[in-house]
């Protein structure tokens, strides 16, 4: 991998960006990229994934306009290119979002355009407090936020404040985008890897299944009219209630309550004292 490092911590895999020196969004890095969760999506000792920069203040600042404005030069041959490079990028974060893992953005520097596309396609974004910009700046270079910006932050923070961050092509500040709901948490840079590798080894201890299965009934049903959505959520659920972690997990609280209703609502849900997961 040239622009990818991968450091595993148990059944958490830290994925960290090099481009240097501006860590820019490029089409062999979004090869690689898929390349990392094809690994991931079969790797049943990884259970979820932190993606994070590794140039200083950037995560990935956004994608290379050098490669874009090339693909432009010459209006007959992007018209009849570009639509199948930009499904390729569409399909690749799509993996991302589907990838039945939770996957965590902590975001430690500047995160615009393809990058901030990227981290919208994460279950998480975390961000470290600092001077850098988080946003989609597209309309600024005549164009659009084409990895599925369009699409993924109206459904983020909604309709009214999306087209306020796509038209203006404005940038923010953490705090600000925190405010804007574009990021779950803002912390501080010394505590955003710590925090992240906390929720990340949390979602890892819980069954991989329960956790596959809710991002699949949550980024394929609520787009979806009511009933879909619901339709989706049962036929989940039936493949969950016949699991073996899922007999296994319900019998030990069970077996809890029965000495000690309270002992087990207050700290089994809390998962303390609770069976590992096996995957089945």
């Amino acid at each position: 991998m040239k622009h990818f490092t991968v450091d595993q911590h148990e059944q958490v895999q830290v994925w960290t960006i090099h481009n240097t020196p501006m860590n820019y969004m490029t089409a062999p890095m979004s090869q690689e990229l898929l390349e990392l969760v094809g690994r991931a999506e079969s790797d049943s000792n990884t259970r979820a994934i932190i993606l994070t920069g590794g140039v200083d203040g950037k995560f990935i600042t956004h994608y290379s306009v050098d490669e874009l404005a090339a693909m432009a030069d010459d209006p007959a041959t992007c018209a009849q290119t570009f639509p199948a490079a930009s499904a390729g990028f569409h399909r690749m974060l799509d993996r991302i979002m589907l990838m039945p893992k939770a996957v965590i953005a902590a975001i430690n520097g500047d995160c615009m355009g393809g990058g901030y596309e990227l981290a919208l396609s994460c279950d998480f974004r975390l961000a470290a407090d600092g001077p850098y910009q988080i946003g989609l700046p597209e309309a600024v270079l005549g164009i659009l936020p084409g990895g599925g910006g369009t699409q993924r932050l109206p459904r983020l923070i909604g309709r009214g404040r999306a087209l306020e961050v796509l038209m203006f092509g404005n940038v923010y500040n953490p705090r600000e985008a925190e405010q804007m709901g574009m990021v779950n948490r803002v912390l501080a840079p010394e505590k955003l890897m710590p925090f992240a590798m906390e929720w990340a080894r949390t979602i890892a201890s819980r069954p991989p299944r329960a956790v596959a299965a809710i991002k699949r009934a949550v980024y394929l049903g609520t787009d979806r009219d009511l009933e879909s959505g619901l339709y989706i959520e049962r036929m989940e659920m039936t493949q969950l209630m016949c699991s073996e972690d899922a007999r296994t997990l319900m019998t030990a609280y069970n077996k809890i309550a029965a000495r000690d209703p309270m002992v087990a609502r207050s700290d089994f849900l809390k998962g303390i004292g609770v069976p590992p997961a096996k995957g089945n």
